[in-house]
């Protein structure tokens, strides 16, 4: 074949829904009809109005989703298609596309995306579940912008990046922003980022301390500042700029800036939507306070839900809410008891951890302690704030843990050099049930105090784990231990009692083994992730996995985790207790077939785990 045919192949079939269907004979054709087409940035793709007979398929750059009144809807980077939705209708298209930076694409003719549409089903699925998350999506975008928590943050950007080299003076400087009417300039040298200055640091630093106006803008400048990848939601930015207490941030893209969002973009994105509920938390000076704001999270859900946000955004979004009702009754626990008499890191572990919360979790959490700590002189301080802090989580709707993994237990509220012993006791001398029990701490995460101690508490267990082999024996034992509700001839086994009789636990037995068995692989590969996405991730670059196979868990935790929070937001909207129990009768034909096939996967991943450390013993 042509090497530019494998080319386009390869390309292709690296994302949805060709990946689903790389081994169809008939690509090989329909990759001789493709034609290249090079768009630069501003120029219509499908203009407003306009017949199209194309499917579009982004193989570098950046494509923006424009209504008919020109509102956007959304953007579309590498790997994404679009033009399917008017090739459906017969050509005609209720929406514009247009490039915000220079783009390569691939144009599929029509006549191709009819006949596979017609003839795989796993072709055809893909769009029949993208055309309902786009009627919806663009229905949001008449209504309500779409929450920060889902929004991608390179979506924020008006403009490209304003910036002057480090040698320029403060009144060039100054005279830049002015013409570009900007509130920050951007620092360079040598084209790399080294610090941001803006209106406020030209008052503080420059004019009220009267330096002169040749003065090097790199006198004034905030060095290093905080930045974040275009591919990080805006939530986090807002999050950034409340811990960080600044004002703008760069915005990166391959390490180069593409430009900054200021809080002035945030607020003018959304002023009302749930990043603000985080907003809110950090302002209550009551646990009252803190309870009524508590109330609102289910209804942050269930619009996330709807704004068609997938598990990762969902999750992430729930976390940060999370964190945030911790970082305040911490603060409130120190106003209360006085300033900690040693340094201390509150952790969070499992799915907060993992940055993975639903709607419905109880609380798992611990203490790790300065090895300054004594208990004879700090003891009583810890207990009442660790006591304070737990019990009023749980007035915040975040349940006691029914095992009792909470810092209020002194088990879990230990100096850093105890922990490092606890962690190695369990992989030098591992116990199965043991380990069954306490593998939620090998997902823990420092959010608020002294970070440095789970930093080196998360560096012990990697390379403690990496040593030795037993230790992953047992954990890979134990991934086996929940399996995925499929009995004979592909039919769902049912496991619920009572009221649930008629159900199975989408968490304990899809979510959960992904979770366990990806966690193992991460151990065994010393990943410093803790995002199961993530960890997906430095599983695949390892190599320890057989090609295609980690994208397959990734899909299934997808899969499975979309089931998972559609279901609990019906049970809301019905006035019921979200769980995660799912009537396999309440399903649609369409995520029956599709959570099979999610569930075969997690079988396969387990018999494959359960190969490749069987016998290993330390």
């Amino acid at each position: 074949m042509d090497v530019e045919l494998t080319e386009i192949l390869e390309a292709l079939c690296q994302h949805a829904p060709f990946n689903e269907i790389a081994d169809d004979p008939q690509l090989n054709d329909m990759a001789k009809e493709i034609e290249i087409q090079y768009v630069r940035a501003g120029e219509w793709v499908i203009a407003p109005s306009a017949l199209n007979n194309t499917l579009f398929f982004i193989r570098s750059g950046a494509i923006e989703v424009l209504s008919k009144e020109e509102k956007l809807i959304r953007r579309m980077n590498e790997g994404e298609i679009f033009g399917y939705a008017s090739l459906l209708r017969g050509g005609k298209s209720s929406q514009s596309m247009r490039t915000i930076e220079d783009s390569l694409l691939y144009r599929i003719p029509a006549r191709w995306f009819l006949k596979l549409h017609a003839e795989n089903d796993n072709f055809s699925d893909f769009f029949q579940l993208a055309r309902e998350a786009r009627l919806r999506a663009a229905m949001d975008a008449q209504n309500s912008d779409v929450s920060l928590m889902t929004c991608p943050v390179v979506s924020l950007l008006r403009r490209p990046p304003i910036s002057t080299q480090m040698d320029s003076s403060i009144r060039i400087a100054a005279q830049i922003m002015a013409e570009h009417r900007v509130s920050s300039l951007l620092i360079t040298d040598n084209d790399e980022l080294i610090g941001i200055v803006t209106d406020r640091d030209l008052r503080t630093r420059a004019v009220a301390e009267g330096l002169a106006y040749d003065t090097p803008v790199s006198d004034i400048m905030t060095r290093d500042p905080v930045v974040m990848d275009s591919g990080d939601y805006a939530s986090e930015a807002v999050l950034k700029m409340m811990e960080r207490n600044v004002h703008h941030i760069p915005i990166v893209k391959n390490g180069l800036p593409i430009g900054v969002v200021s809080t002035g973009d945030l607020i003018q994105k959304e002023s009302h939507g749930s990043v603000y509920l985080i907003s809110d938390i950090y302002k209550q000076t009551s646990i009252e306070g803190l309870k009524s704001i508590s109330r609102k999270m289910t209804h942050t859900f269930t619009q996330l839900v709807l704004a068609d946000a997938n598990t990762q955004m969902i999750g992430n979004a729930m976390s940060h809410i999370g964190t945030a009702f911790v970082k305040r009754l911490l603060q409130l626990a120190e106003e209360k008891y006085g300033p900690p008499p040693v340094p201390y890191c509150f952790i969070a572990l499992g799915s907060q951890a993992r940055e993975e919360q639903t709607i419905k979790t109880d609380q798992d959490n611990a203490l790790i302690l300065s090895d300054q700590y004594d208990k004879t002189q700090h003891g009583e301080y810890f207990e009442n704030l660790a006591d304070w802090v737990c019990k009023h989580l749980d007035d915040c709707g975040y349940d006691l843990c029914s095992g009792d993994i909470m810092a209020s237990n002194p088990r879990w509220r230990q100096p850093l050099k105890v922990w490092k012993q606890h962690f190695s006791e369990w992989i030098q001398q591992p116990k199965a049930e043991a380990l069954l029990r306490l593998s939620i701490f090998f997902d823990l995460r420092g959010v608020y105090g002294d970070k440095t101690l789970a930093k080196q508490l998360n560096q012990h267990i990697r390379a403690e784990a990496q040593q030795h082999a037993g230790f992953l024996t047992f954990m890979a034992r134990n991934a086996n231990q929940r399996k995925p509700p499929l009995g004979f001839f592909r039919q769902f086994v049912l496991d619920g009692e009572g009221k649930q009789s008629r159900t199975f636990n989408l968490k304990e037995r899809g979510i959960a083994p992904i979770i366990d068995i990806v966690r193992v692989h991460a151990l065994a590969c010393g990943s410093d992730k803790l995002n199961t996405l993530e960890r997906i991730e430095d599983i695949e670059a390892a190599g320890l996995l057989p090609d295609g196979r980690a994208k397959d868990l990734a899909l299934a935790l997808e899969m499975i985790g979309m089931v998972r929070i559609r279901n609990q937001k019906d049970q809301i909207e019905a006035g019921e207790e979200p769980n995660n129990h799912v009537n396999p009768e309440h399903l649609s034909s369409f995520e029956k077939r599709h959570l099979r096939d999610a569930f075969h996967i997690v079988s396969r991943q387990q018999e494959f785990i359960k190969f490749r450390f069987a016998g290993k013993r330390n």
